[in-house]
């Protein structure tokens, strides 16, 4: 019916005093009320219609809104329907229905603590006291105990109680790591609330137990109210949980109350004993699940312990000091460069103690490593960067050379290393550009001197390869830096020959060592394209001169072209062929076919276009050039096929090939 839930529930409690029937009872013989639904209905429907006579608008309504007597504008308008639209009769109605809700939600409250209560006596009642009895054989060992009882104890003797204020210790996220991970004996971590029956039951009898200990193992309680992170890290899904936690690492737990007096002696002796076993035995998952709730507590236990100013202060250290080697390296590139190769082997050592905290192995630095030696050891800026993180000097070898952390700790508190190790990763992305650059000139360095040192093999075996052959004239000058290796190659052939020749031969001397047969009086042309070199034997200028100084050392590909003899006053050798066997020359060529012309035509290039005079006609004109075309009988011969195979562009004089008339208007 659209109206607030107080509305409906006043208009049904009416119903039930005035005018439902009374109570009948059940065939159990309890009494069931009944509610009149069509009579609640009939009074919700009058306060309806009695709230519609008053404006929502109105200055009233306004007015008790203003003052925050209710949130709904409904019953508002309801009181001052009661009250015949007087403020101070409505404002009163007001008060007096949220005094009713406020007494009905403290009687519900009240209510819910009386269970609850009554609950957890319940369970109290079936809980029996947890003691411990010693066997008579166990003797357990007096390390770690407490002053109250750390002198040694004769066997059988029962350990002296002691004090609850050394053993018990209300746990906090910043006090994690020293309470738990660093305790020298094994903890009981009780994870509690204060609103929960059996823990209020279980945790003083952890207390006890640890006091009747005499200090062999210590309670640290977390409320998990107001420590959700310890909770949230152990995966805590029900209360009371206890987990057992020796040398830094959770190694089992229990949920609730233990079943009986049994269960708690065989967890507390696999706890303190070394080398007992629990019962039950641990599966395999349940120690993979234990060894990974130890590496989370562990992180959180470290990163609360180190404060943030702590934090801030370190990460300035680690840059400054970083900054500090780029320049006692020598600054620029070659200084960015060592200090690139140190700062990686500090973050090395860094892993790995993050990542093997329980490892005393890898929280040890010989500086006389060779790598430390030569990155780290060398740079005193390198060194201070481990002091900060928390490497001190080894006394045990006199402080020389080795450097330990959490000397006699069965854990490192890994927090100062992920912080140095974050601002060398922080460093190293500040000045990558000044990296790469360090990192590819020191490449380029590296292959220079790789070059260097092969040319210098290379020197080495030839003059060893002349020591031992020095008879054998030939290998020697293959083998000899002066060497120079020629591909030759005639042209119009694709057969290339190798020559070994020496750099101080003359091109001369290459002219008589060709492969293949010259005739005598013949030109010959030798062009190195890679060299832009065209010399012909006819210069005895460029013939005289060397290989070497011809730049065609240490190789080079020569391209060698033979051409005629060239009578005394006639033509150019560009002009002739290749005069092999009584070759005749292109001037004897065009007349013998002079001799074979037979007659000739004409013919001529016309241009046309059109001119537009604005006529129906259109008018063309042309203009060109006539030729005249000699045939002859061996037109279909190839001018260009000499005897041999061999071919020469076609060159014809104007007199004995085509003849140019005059321009002429057709």
């Amino acid at each position: 019916m659209s109206v607030p839930m107080e509305v409906a529930i006043a208009a049904v409690y009416s119903t039930l005093s005035s005018s439902s029937p009374p109570p009948s009872s059940s065939s159990s013989g309890v009494a069931v009320a009944v509610v009149d639904e069509a009579a609640a209905r009939s009074v919700v429907t009058n306060e309806i219609n009695a709230v519609s006579g008053v404006p929502a608008n109105c200055d009233e309504v306004r007015t008790l809104m203003e003052e925050g007597h209710a949130d709904d504008v409904f019953l508002i308008r309801r009181a001052l329907a009661f009250s015949e639209m007087n403020v101070d009769d409505a404002r009163a109605i007001l008060v007096a229905d949220r005094e009713d809700e406020e007494a009905e939600a403290e009687a519900e409250a009240e209510e819910g603590r009386r269970r609850r209560e009554e609950e957890m006596e319940e369970e109290g009642r079936h809980m029996k006291t947890v003691t411990v009895d010693y066997p008579a054989d166990f003797d357990p060992p007096t390390t770690g105990v407490a002053s109250s009882a750390s002198a040694p104890l004769p066997s059988p003797a029962r350990p002296a109680p002691a004090n609850i204020d050394d053993v018990v210790f209300e746990g906090t996220a910043e006090d994690l790591h020293r309470l738990v991970i660093e305790s020298p004996v094994p903890v009981l971590l009780d994870v509690y609330a204060d609103w929960c029956g059996p823990c209020k039951q279980l945790t003083p009898a952890l207390e006890q137990v640890c006091v009747n200990a005499g200090g062999m193992i210590r309670l640290v309680k977390v409320n998990t109210d107001q420590q959700r992170s310890i909770s949230g890290c152990l995966d805590v899904k029900a209360l009371p949980t206890v987990f057992g936690v020796r040398d830094g690492r959770v190694i089992n737990s229990f949920q609730g109350m233990p079943r009986d007096e049994g269960a708690i002696r065989d967890f507390l002796m696999g706890l303190i004993v070394p080398g007992q076993k629990f019962n039950p035995p641990l599966s395999t998952e349940e120690e993979g699940r234990y060894e990974e709730l130890s590496s989370k507590l562990l992180k959180l236990a470290s990163a609360s312990s180190f404060s943030f100013s702590s934090r801030e202060r370190l990460q300035g250290h680690v840059s400054k000091l970083l900054d500090e080697l780029v320049e006692s390296a020598g600054g620029g590139d070659a200084g960015m460069a060592v200090a690139d190769d140190s700062a990686r082997a500090l973050r090395s050592l860094m892993s790995n103690v993050i990542n093997h905290p329980f490892d005393e192995k890898y929280r040890k630095v010989k500086l006389d490593n060779r790598v430390v030696a030569a990155k780290i050891a060398c740079h005193p800026a390198c060194v201070a960067v481990l002091g900060r993180v928390g490497f001190a000097r080894n006394d045990d070898d006199g402080g020389s050379s080795t450097l330990v952390v959490a000397k006699g700790k069965k854990v490192v508190n890994i927090a100062p290393f992920v912080v140095g190790r974050d601002a060398i990763d922080r460093w190293i992305d500040r000045n990558r550009h000044a990296i790469a650059k360090a990192g590819r000139r020191r490449r380029d360095e590296a292959e220079r001197a790789r070059l260097a040192a092969a040319a210098v093999e290379a020197e080495g075996d030839a003059v060893d390869d002349e020591a031992e052959d020095g008879d054998d004239e030939a290998e020697d000058d293959e083998d000899a830096p002066s060497a120079c290796v020629l591909k030759v190659r005639l042209e119009g052939t694709k057969k290339a020959h190798d020559l070994t020749m020496d750099a101080d031969d003359t091109l001369g001397a290459l002219l008589g060592r060709l492969p293949f047969p010259v005739d005598d009086g013949a030109t010959v042309q030798f062009t190195c394209v890679a060299r832009r070199l065209v010399v012909r034997s006819t210069d005895a200028v460029q013939m005289s001169r060397t290989l070497s100084q011809l730049k065609l050392t240490p190789a080079a590909s020569i391209v060698v072209r033979v051409m005629g003899e060239v009578a005394e006053g006639q033509g150019d050798p560009d002009t002739d062929v290749v005069a092999k066997g009584g070759r005749s020359s292109l001037a004897e060529r065009a007349a013998s076919q002079k001799k074979k012309v037979t007659g000739s035509h004409s013919m001529h290039s016309i241009g046309l276009y059109t001119k537009d005079d604005g006529s129906k006609a259109e008018t063309f004109e042309s203009g060109g050039v006539l030729y005249e075309h000699v045939v002859s009988d061996d037109e279909d011969e190839n001018v260009n096929e000499v005897d041999g195979g061999d071919r020469e562009s076609d060159v014809s004089a104007p007199e004995e090939g085509l003849h140019e008339s005059e321009d002429f208007e057709g």
